[in-house]
């Protein structure tokens, strides 16, 4: 492997041919490369490989713990500081709902977004492929695919063959 060298970035004519070179890619087993288009095509995760349900996971138990933790403050403050207000009693569980609620929802949402942020790597102010100019296409209207140089199996001659033979409009190295 080239210490220089990120991968290889080959811009596919549609969506229908990067879905066929990242299943080919994949089946070959490559695990390290990603795909990029202006939309999002359907099935190219599970091409990619791409399986992982983390976020939920990590929203529901920032949830559960935003909401045991709004509970707990609230029994907390009604046993260790005792106030009768109207004759109802300490643990009046029904005035803790809507605090409870929130505070899980607040969990919740704090949970995903921050989960979110964290396993897709940002904050990332800068990417090898930044320094690609036909890269800008892909938020237009173009489909790529790059097989990073950390994988494996990268042989950057025989990949380069296999994604001409995937019918691929441009192929680069992208330099690291």
């Amino acid at each position: 492997m080239d210490e220089r060298l990120h991968g290889l970035l080959a811009r596919f004519p549609d969506a229908d041919s990067l879905l066929t070179a990242s299943r080919d890619f994949r089946h070959r087993g490559l695990t390290r490369l990603d795909a990029y288009s202006p939309h999002p095509v359907e099935g190219l995760s599970e091409a990619l490989g791409l399986r992982e349900r983390r976020v939920p996971v990590i929203a529901l138990l920032c949830a559960v713990v935003a909401g045991a933790g709004a509970l707990a403050l609230q029994v907390y403050a009604s046993l260790n500081y005792p106030f009768n207000v109207g004759g109802k009693p300490l643990l009046s569980w029904p005035a803790y709902t809507i605090v409870t609620f929130a505070m899980t929802m607040v969990g919740a949402t704090l949970g995903a977004m921050l989960s979110m942020l964290w396993l897709n790597g940002f904050p990332r102010p800068y990417h090898p492929l930044f320094n690609v100019v036909e890269f800008e296409a892909a938020s237009r209207d173009g489909y790529f695919l790059c097989l990073e140089a950390d994988d494996p199996l990268f042989d950057a001659e025989r990949l380069h063959e296999h994604l001409l033979q995937h019918g691929a409009l441009s192929i680069q190295e992208v330099p690291a």
